[in-house]
């Protein structure tokens, strides 16, 4: 008979499995059924940090799609796209302002005064309490982690903050909720704006600066989170403003991307030397030569995933995402109907690591017999 092969160290297999791919945490259960050994160093204290750490980047775990029926109703939906647990119930009546550092930021549809912060994978919600300005002519607010700029994020259990952009009256308006101490700050007062008013589409946070859409997507409002700063950038004079996203990209710059008929124009926001803020068109993409041939796209929306440059494109077959690297098209789901009901309206992707707690499956009792 031949000997057996040696065993691995433990050092190396467990070097083989932080390198699993973190999109799909299933990968992590099924390599903890192999051996007793495996689902001990799976399931150790250090793995999930070391795992997070190397990886760095949150995958797409899902996203949440806003669809209307034909009764005027919206359903806001999280529809994952990886193999990982969630909250599979749908939700009426919401309307999803904002995703990050793991949480879904969303207030009653029609303006209630309420606003919630949802984690879809684990079910928890948290009631933020009811803001005045929430009734405002127009607003938008962002969700992020409350240790900001001190957090990593990889493993964060931290509080959340809510940064609340509203205008009426001719004034724009910021105040933040801080979830440790349970009330809003102070409000702070922009410059009067009579034309401003907050388009509701997701911010963007780049550095320690949140970045929100102003008057149908003319102009972009800077709010800085540590000073308090704020000021109005201007977009480029032919952006496409009917359906456009706000994004970050490579360098870590601000940028925005406009979809007009099936082309996608990529801007990035630059810096003169003089300290001028301009805008550079960086790519042009023609999404009918990626996506299948018998696929319509729609204009009624454009989403994207920061830190994997993933755009989320609405067609009538449902949600395509197309990676910017490699020009990769995955078809995210196909809720829409032919006859016009049923339709997403709008997209958020849920960027987060999960690592799979083996004591939910019963694995780690096992191993230890």
């Amino acid at each position: 008979m031949a000997p057996r092969p040696p065993a691995l160290m433990v050092e190396l297999i467990e070097e083989v499995l932080l390198r699993f791919p973190p999109d799909d945490p299933a990968s992590l259960v099924c390599a903890a059924l192999v051996c007793k050994e495996w689902c001990r160093i799976v399931a150790g204290p250090g793995f999930r940090r070391r795992f997070r750490e190397l990886h760095r980047t949150p995958p797409m775990l899902g996203v949440i799609c806003e669809i209307g029926e034909d009764e005027g109703s919206v359903i806001s939906r999280f529809i994952p796209t990886s193999p990982c647990p969630y909250d599979d119930y749908d939700h009426y009546g919401y309307r999803t302002l904002d995703a990050r550092h793991g949480r879904v930021l969303r207030c009653v549809f029609a303006y209630s005064g309420s606003l919630e912060v949802w984690d879809p994978i684990t079910g928890e919600r948290w009631e933020v309490p009811g803001h005045a300005y929430l009734k405002a002519w127009s607003f938008n607010a962002a969700v992020l982690c409350a240790a900001h700029g001190a957090c990593d994020h990889l493993d964060c259990h931290h509080g959340f903050l809510v940064v609340l952009v509203a205008y009426k009256d001719g004034n724009m308006y910021v105040q933040v909720y801080s979830s440790e101490t349970g009330g809003w700050s102070e409000p702070v007062f922009s410059i009067h704006s009579p034309n401003d008013g907050v388009v509701m589409s997701p911010p963007a946070l780049v550095g320690n600066a949140l970045y929100f859409f102003l008057d149908a997507r003319k102009s972009i409002f800077k709010y800085e989170l540590h000073t308090q700063n704020m000021c109005v950038i201007q977009l480029p004079p032919d952006f496409t403003l009917d359906c456009a996203v706000l994004t970050t990209v490579e360098d870590g710059a601000l940028g925005v991307v406009s979809l007009e008929d099936s082309r996608l124009d990529l801007w990035s926001m630059v810096t003169g030397s003089n300290g001028d803020v301009g805008w550079a068109k960086i790519r042009v993409i023609q999404l009918q030569t990626l996506l299948p041939v018998n696929v319509t796209i729609l204009s009624d929306f454009v989403g994207f995933a920061h830190g994997i440059g993933v755009f989320l494109v609405g067609t009538n077959k449902g949600v395509f995402s197309v990676d910017l690297k490699s020009h990769r098209v995955r078809k995210i789901c196909d809720e829409a109907s032919d006859d016009g009901y049923d339709v997403i309206q709008c997209v958020v992707p849920i960027m987060r690591f999960y690592t799979p707690d083996l004591r939910q499956h019963g694995l780690v009792a096992a191993s230890t017999k």
